[in-house]
């Protein structure tokens, strides 16, 4: 049988005080004694009392709750992102709770629900939902702020998004100052960050009279081996790759070891995001860095700014990225 929690009443029992002085204690008001306040605080801790957050919405007609839905937990950067983001909400005051379970557009619609049903405040979406008229929905309902690449025109979401196209083009510009000629790219799938990525790939090889090469997966480090067995099985292999992200970047570095091919002496390989792991030793991954503590002091601003009423507040806010040069790029060896 699960414990009951303990409630504002039975703190109140105890200390031999009414509801509305215990309360008001435990929520620091400065009319009650500070002796007073300590006794209560003590008591409270002996019972193991945690406030009701949605109670106290109910009551306050304000709310500290904001949830935080994650699109894709599988990926190592959105779960570095949101843990960023959660850090920001606690420091801002806001108690988060987190959604790993909302991969599908049905699946968000469902956590918004359940948001609303605890009184939240607002919500921040992390690569989620996939279709606009989703998001529009969800913010309609709730103050909203969207993380990702996605265009999204619903007047009542702010927008956070890398510069995915100046991004790439810090990485191409570095791998054809390299010397890169067969430079391939592995797009993520169907994302907007993949196709904003694509396409800014395309462009800058088609300026520099080359022609693109693209493959489409998904982005894990299961598409990084097979885009590798799938380029090595042409005729001219490409001497660079750049990856739509580091997770499919490890997957390409893993697979390049496992066929006896050297980087960067062999193939050069950059990625996209700079993941923890992209520092290790192991793969000392040229990449491009997204701040995420900045798109998270970014989300919550925006969210504060939403909950206090600003109507000339920015939709859309581009964060830029930088080029971290490690040892998996090099000059092209001579083919």
């Amino acid at each position: 049988m699960a414990k009951a929690f303990t409630t504002l009443d039975d703190v109140a029992k105890v200390a031999g005080m009414s509801r509305a002085q215990v309360s008001r204690a435990l929520r620091g008001d400065p009319g009650v004694r500070p002796e007073t306040r300590q006794r209560i605080d003590d008591i409270a801790a002996q019972l193991n009392y945690r406030p009701n957050l949605a109670a106290r919405s109910l009551v306050s007609s304000r709310s500290s709750i904001v949830g935080l839905i994650i699109g894709d937990p599988n990926n190592p950067f959105h779960i570095q992102l949101a843990q960023a983001v959660d850090r920001c909400l606690l420091a801002s005051g806001f108690d988060a709770i987190t959604s790993l379970r909302s991969v599908q557009d049905g699946e968000v619609l469902q956590e918004v629900e359940r948001l609303l049903s605890l009184r939240a405040a607002g919500v921040i979406l992390l690569g989620t939902a996939h279709n606009p008229r989703v998001i529009g929905e969800i913010a309609d309902k709730l103050p909203c702020v969207f993380i990702g690449s996605k265009r999204v025109t619903h007047p009542q979401v702010v927008s956070i998004a890398v510069d995915d196209y100046n991004g790439v083009r810090l990485a191409m510009d570095h791998l054809l100052a390299l010397g890169h000629t067969r430079i391939a790219h592995l797009a993520g799938g169907l994302e907007p960050s993949s196709k904003e990525r694509a396409n800014a790939y395309c462009r800058v090889m088609r300026e520099a009279g080359l022609e693109p090469l693209v493959l489409r997966g998904r982005h894990n480090a299961a598409f990084g081996r097979e885009g590798v067995d799938r380029l090595f099985a042409r005729e001219s292999p490409p001497t660079a790759i750049l990856a739509s992200n580091d997770f499919i970047a490890l997957g390409v570095l893993d697979r390049l070891k496992g066929m006896g091919l050297s980087v960067p002496n062999d193939v050069s390989v950059v990625g996209f995001d700079d993941i923890p792991d992209a520092a290790n030793a192991l793969f000392s991954l040229t990449t491009l860095r997204q701040d995420t503590d900045a798109q998270a002091q970014m989300a919550v601003q925006a969210l504060q700014t939403i909950l206090g009423g600003n109507s000339k507040r920015k939709r859309r806010i581009d964060m830029d990225v930088t080029l971290i040069e490690r040892s998996s790029t090099g000059a092209p060896a001579s083919r």
